[in-house]
């Protein structure tokens, strides 16, 4: 069974006027369990972090069930 996982990658966002003000933008990576460098999907660092982490989870799930 292929299970799929989610990991926390944010991504920098760096103000061009305020180099120093640097900040994270939320974003969630999906990947095989047995390959973590291969990820197939991100989440769109636009939206909310909980919003970005059930669509992660979701899809990580519904991967787990249809490749498995």
């Amino acid at each position: 069974m292929a299970r799929w996982h989610i990991e926390y990658c944010p991504l920098p966002d760096c103000d061009l006027g305020n180099p120093t003000a640097a900040r994270e933008l939320p974003c969630f990576r999906i990947f095989p369990e047995d390959n973590p460098e291969r990820w197939i999907a991100r989440t769109n660092e636009n939206l909310p972090c909980e919003v970005q982490e059930e669509a992660a989870v979701f899809l990580a799930h519904a991967l787990s069930k249809a490749l498995g």
